[in-house]
């Protein structure tokens, strides 16, 4: 039953791929945040990464200020309602390579896409650190119930659509 409440999501994501048929884009160097791209592309990924500032070594709460900052790049805009802010990270004690992140209740109000691509931002940009293997995610010290799975990880998240560059090339 929990596998059918996460299909129309996971529906949802291949459809946005099957829309953004543009090739990926030129890697990043460094590490990176990752936002929503601007809507004014009609093909290209849902998420894009813009060049993080900040100092190294890299530090799960300042890129998460960061990202929680909103974008610095024009077309990127941030996932996340207003006044969300960061009220704890911290490693899982009992699994190591879990990162326990936990918003502002604001973030529980996200659902189905809005939550993916939310949640996904966070993800990718977390992953950058070392030795983090998954991340959990909460909104005032809850569990999104609307997930199919808590612990999240980079590896889920599809970045582009390999069968549109092939279609692209012929």
């Amino acid at each position: 039953m929990k596998a059918r409440r996460w299909l129309p999501v996971l529906l949802v994501l291949l459809l946005l791929q099957a829309a953004c048929g543009g090739r990926a884009e030129e890697p990043v160097e460094g590490p990176v945040l990752w936002f929503c791209s601007g809507g004014d592309r009609e093909h290209g990924p849902a998420l894009t990464a813009q060049p993080y500032q900040g100092e190294e070594p890299l530090e799960a709460e300042e890129l998460l200020a960061a990202l929680l900052a909103g974008p610095t790049q024009d077309g990127l805009t941030s996932p996340f309602p207003r006044g969300v802010t960061l009220q704890r990270c911290r490693w899982d004690e009992e699994r190591p390579g879990i990162l326990l992140v936990d918003l502002s209740e604001q973030y529980g109000a996200l659902a189905d896409i809005s939550l993916t691509l939310a949640d996904y931002s966070i993800v990718l940009t977390l992953s950058q650190l070392q030795g983090v293997e998954g991340i959990e995610i909460t909104a005032g010290g809850r569990q999104v119930s609307y997930r199919s799975h808590q612990q999240l990880s980079s590896e889920e998240a599809v970045l582009w659509d390999e069968l549109a560059e092939e279609a692209d090339a012929s």
